[in-house]
């Protein structure tokens, strides 16, 4: 048994590294192929790596949320252990937080755009689309936040942890709407196709949770009913042999009398 869980153990940052990398290439492909075949650079390459570094950020940011969710599912411990699967959340959630500095980075050095620090940094300032921008700006500090409770989770208590990480919805969120009514590249099919396979892979894992959660509880409460339903059949039983021997006991007392 300790040699089968020390094999567990030594392999699971393979594990671990394995499916990380699979996911921050899978994600880089998506964006940068499409890129390089319909884009022409024209010198503006701090411009392009910004709208590539900020779709990678997306779709690492689905991902975390999607592996999120697996941790707490029956189907994701099935898949890949529940230690592997939240270590995995973790890495891809720094992977999204370097993602975000490398697209805030790339629009500081970029002359193209001209953005200044304070419109990259301060919500409802920037001149360009300033809400649908500034709602990318609180995302990216949530996300920061939320990555960071990683290491506050035995200051602050499970609880308290696991309400703060819901947060991770409302990154995805303003993600999504800061890149459809920002971004450049919403109108291309292919980036629309991100969006939309995006939200259904975090609709479809998260009803897939919601049902798994209810019918566990179902599974939960049918023992304790059939021990309530047995115990008054018990009740019932008794009473049935209780009542002749009740009703013999007052015809033995009464002939005696």
């Amino acid at each position: 048994m300790d040699v089968g869980v020390r094999e567990l153990k030594d392999d699971r940052p393979a594990i671990v590294a394995a499916v990380v990398c699979s996911i921050a290439a899978a994600a880089a492909a998506a964006v940068v192929v499409p890129a390089v075949v319909t884009a022409e650079l024209d010198g503006r390459f701090t411009w392009y790596a910004a709208r590539s570094a900020g779709m990678v950020a997306y779709l690492l940011a689905t991902a975390s949320v999607v592996f999120g969710i697996a941790t707490s599912s029956r189907f994701g411990a099935r898949l890949l252990r529940k230690g592997n699967l939240a270590d995995v959340h973790r890495a891809i959630s720094l992977m999204m937080v370097l993602a975000i500095g490398a697209h805030l980075l790339f629009l500081a050095l970029d002359s193209y755009a001209g953005f200044t620090v304070a419109e990259l940094f301060v919500p409802f300032v920037t001149w360009y689309r300033p809400v649908w921008t500034s709602l990318g700006i609180i995302a990216a500090y949530l996300a920061c936040a939320v990555y960071v409770s990683f290491y506050l989770r035995q200051q602050i208590g499970y609880r308290a942890w696991r309400a703060f990480h819901y947060l991770s919805f409302a990154v995805f969120a303003l993600g999504t709407l800061h890149g459809l009514f920002a971004g450049t590249d919403s109108g291309t099919t292919w980036s629309l196709a991100i969006y939309g396979s995006s939200v259904a892979c975090v609709f479809a894992m998260l009803m897939y949770r919601i049902t798994s959660a209810r019918a566990d509880k179902t599974r939960s409460a049918a023992p304790s009913a059939q021990g309530v339903q047995s115990m008054h059949e018990r009740s019932r039983s008794r009473a049935a042999i209780a009542e002749p021997l009740s009703v013999g006991a007052t015809l033995v007392l009464r002939e005696g009398e």
